[in-house]
């Protein structure tokens, strides 16, 4: 059984389950939102971004949680024997994860707010605008959104190669510490 909190050798369960929560929210996010701004105008596409938006609101929710816990349970270490321009770039690869989960929903929410779209979260809570209305605003604001998802789906890819390599070709462990059914042993 995984351990709660995170160890010198492994993740705990609630860093995997929040991995694991946050990487599926966003597969169905990335697909979720290709499929509504593939729509044409109308009530059905206005419908499924209104689900995107949501959706979104929740994965910015669940990566704050998973900062918070990451502040409180250090990651394990990386392995010494992993070269150090690897372990650097595997920090700062996580970093810009980190970063463009909350800059792709915060600009989203941004666009929402300037193109006078309200959310209406799930249809339980009307959430507030985060600035005037302002279409010059709103243009700029959906280009920073698209341009952040396009990135976070680069390095979604990057970040999902790099882990099977480690897990197939070097057989070091390094994905294993983030699999919940993996004990320490099968190392």
């Amino acid at each position: 059984m995984a351990a709660l909190r995170n160890t010198a050798e492994s993740y705990g369960i609630i860093a995997q389950a929040l991995h694991w929560l946050v990487a599926a929210l966003v597969l169905v996010q990335l697909a979720l939102g290709a499929y509504a701004a593939a729509l044409p105008f109308g009530l059905a596409r206005l419908q499924w971004l209104s689900r995107h938006k949501s959706l979104g609101l929740a994965i910015l929710a669940f990566v704050a949680l998973r900062l918070l816990w990451r502040a409180k349970n250090r990651p394990p270490a990386l392995p010494a024997s992993m070269p150090a321009l690897q372990r650097q770039s595997a920090v700062l690869m996580h970093w810009l994860l980190y970063a463009l989960l909350v800059a792709a929903p915060l600009t989203g929410w941004l666009h929402a707010s300037a193109a006078g779209l309200s959310i209406n979260w799930f249809g339980l809570v009307q959430v507030p605008d985060l600035v005037a209305r302002d279409p010059d605003a709103a243009a700029t604001l959906k280009a920073a959104h698209q341009a952040c998802v396009g990135s976070l789906a680069i390095l979604i890819a990057g970040h999902a190669g790099a882990a099977l390599w480690h897990a197939l070709a070097l057989r070091d462990g390094i994905l294993a510490r983030m699999l919940p059914w993996t004990s320490r042993g099968n190392r």
